[in-house]
């Protein structure tokens, strides 16, 4: 059994962009370009969170150490007894031995809500985007009608596809063999 020189420690969980305990508020309309901004913002979170995870497996790796046996001599005397000598232990990391974090990219995303859409002009008198005309997602009246038992055939649904790709090329430590 392997005798591990470094603690393994292992987070199950990342804290929450936005924990239980914060109070929100659900807000009825959204500029449909910030809708979609924030989707985009919340895969790049997520994106960068992945590769932080996968930067940290390798650096976990690189410090684990396990007692490995390079070399056994096996020898077969005359009379056909078999001894075994070991070669002293090394200490080499998991990293040394081969192992790779994985990768992961989105390859997609989706989010599918039931909403109204509206497009809406800013009438601000003294305002720079003055008779500015934005599309804005509305769900107030969908949850509305939810309410009073009207039936809406959409729901909401959030899709992710994450993919492995390949570790960047420069994490794999070049290697050579030299017979003596």
């Amino acid at each position: 059994m392997p005798q591990y020189t470094k603690k393994n420690t292992v987070r199950a969980f990342r804290t929450p962009i936005v924990p239980a305990e914060i109070k929100v508020t659900e807000t009825p309309r959204i500029s449909f370009a910030d809708l979609i901004r924030m989707m985009a913002e919340g895969v790049a979170d997520a994106q960068l969170d992945l590769d932080r995870a996968s930067a940290e497996m390798l650096q976990e790796l690189a410090e684990t150490k396990v007692e490995l046996v390079r070399e056994i001599k096996e020898t077969i005397d005359a009379d056909g007894k078999v001894s075994y000598e070991s070669a002293p232990p090394q200490s080499v990391s998991l990293l040394e031995l081969g192992m790779q974090p994985t990768f992961y990219r989105f390859s997609e995303a989706t989010i599918e809500v039931s909403m109204d859409l509206e497009i809406m002009e800013d009438t601000t008198e003294k305002s720079e985007t003055k008779g500015r005309k934005v599309l804005f997602a509305n769900t107030h009246n969908v949850q509305a009608e939810r309410k009073i038992g009207k039936e809406v055939k959409l729901a909401s649904k959030l899709t992710a596809t994450m993919v492995p790709v390949p570790s960047p090329l420069r994490i794999e430590p070049s290697r050579s063999t030299e017979t003596e």
